[in-house]
């Protein structure tokens, strides 16, 4: 019986302290659906783009949403402090990035036929101190690095805004995977 306490002890320890981890076979089980979303409504266009379907760690992601209007003369929208919200979630761990987005009205001008671009950015992360240990270091992790962490990322954006008649929502997603080292490790 004591054997199996220790065992079991063990097991749950090394279990719980991989759980963070991801390697390439965890990763090569996802398949990525679409690398561009592009949502339309009346003279609205909202895209969001990820450069490609797969990076490898230490690479840069290029993640960016568009807004483009279509209408014959400029427009200004009204819009909390960004444009374009982006939602993030790494699949394989279940994690999801968060950002504090305060509510300040902003305003943005857009030029008929011309994108408004935003390109992500991983200001205002936040967390609480009663998440998990192993979400609070993948959160500091994802924080301090120009890269992504490996893994398998879905990303949901929004755009929120008020056109000076209608409010507007539209949402677009994209998903993509981070390798560590090479593909074949």
């Amino acid at each position: 019986m004591r054997n199996f306490i220790v065992v079991l002890t063990f097991v749950i320890l090394v279990g719980c302290g991989t759980s963070n981890t991801v390697t390439n076979e965890d990763v090569a089980s996802y398949e990525v659906k679409q690398t561009f979303d592009e949502q339309v409504e009346d003279e609205f266009i909202f895209r969001l783009v990820t450069g490609k379907e797969e990076y490898q760690e230490g690479e840069e992601v290029e993640l960016y949403g568009e807004i483009i209007y279509t209408g014959a003369e400029e427009i200004i929208i009204a819009h909390a402090a960004s444009a374009v919200i982006f939602n993030i979630e790494e699949q394989i761990r279940g994690f999801e990035v968060t950002h504090a987005v305060p509510e300040i009205g902003l305003q943005t001008t857009l030029v008929p036929d011309t994108s408004y671009r935003e390109d992500y950015s991983k200001q205002g992360i936040s967390y609480t101190e009663q998440e998990s240990e192993d979400y609070t270091k993948f959160i500091e992790d994802f924080s301090s690095r120009n890269d992504f962490p490996p893994g398998y990322y879905t990303v949901e954006a929004t755009t929120d805004f008020f056109d000076g008649t209608d409010h507007r929502k539209l949402k677009a997603a994209v998903d993509f995977k981070v390798w560590t080292g090479s593909k074949e490790d």
